[in-house]
């Protein structure tokens, strides 16, 4: 039987959403044979051992290595924890979602698992927000995140056990193709899509990015080197295309 591995998680992928709590978790997991379907339940081997939230979200004011600090402390106090090098795996919420906030939770991510020795998990965080998708919401479903413009990103979840799609970046008139009955999505989406949506009767619900659910969907996925760790954006980022186009890059 597999032991289970004590594990960081962190979740700052879209701060400013509704139903967003950024934070991070801290668990033991037994992690799952090779990679599974992040919708099923891995109840039986995640040990949640406590969550603790931003204080603020502000763009000035980072508090995620504050947070970790916070959680720990709390930790050791209650004789849960002793020894930081005990941490195995930094799970982090890779997005889609906000340039900044993906930016300084892959970065710190990787600065404490080199320093614990420890491993990362990539979790794409439409997969946070699928652990925590109601049982009504019909299937399949997409989690539609990073919306700009007339598109958003989608990544689909099926109603059988195969891992979820690769997310894409989808306008209005992609809407149809993905073949879903229920959308999860953030007060950002698009109107044009929102009225796609409502046109082929697909159910719209908001999405919940919760630091536990980072942890519980790390149980089912491989971990990689810290070095490996990376954002999803789903599209080039904003930051990128402005430098393009202010030097004649196209």
């Amino acid at each position: 039987m597999n032991e289970s591995i004590l594990t960081l998680a962190i979740e700052a992928s879209n701060p400013s959403a509704a139903g967003s709590t950024p934070g991070v978790a801290i668990g033991r997991v037994v992690p799952s044979a090779g990679l599974q379907s992040d919708l099923r339940a891995y109840d039986t081997g995640v040990e949640l051992l406590g969550v603790e939230l931003f204080r603020s979200t502000a763009r000035h004011d980072d508090d995620l290595l504050p947070a970790i600090d916070r959680l720990w402390r709390r930790l050791v106090e209650d004789n849960v924890v002793a020894d930081r090098r005990e941490i195995g795996r930094v799970a982090v919420s890779v997005g889609p979602g906000g340039f900044t906030g993906l930016r300084v939770s892959v970065a710190a991510g990787k600065m404490i698992a080199e320093a614990l020795g420890a491993r990362c998990v990539a979790v794409p965080s439409a997969s946070v927000v699928a652990r925590r998708v109601k049982a009504e919401l019909p299937r399949p479903f997409a989690v539609l995140l990073a919306s700009k413009r007339e598109t958003t990103v989608a990544t689909v979840f099926a109603e059988s056990d195969s891992a979820p799609s690769r997310p894409r970046e989808i306008s209005a008139a992609d809407l149809a193709w993905l073949g879903v009955v229920g959308i999860v999505a953030d007060g950002f989406l698009p109107e044009s899509i929102r009225a796609e949506a409502d046109r082929l009767g697909a159910d719209i619900v908001e999405p919940e990015f919760d630091p536990a659910a980072c942890l519980e969907a790390a149980a089912g996925l491989e971990p990689l080197d810290a070095a490996h760790l990376s954002p999803i954006y789903g599209r080039e980022p904003e930051a990128v295309r402005k430098w393009r186009e202010l030097h004649g890059l196209g």
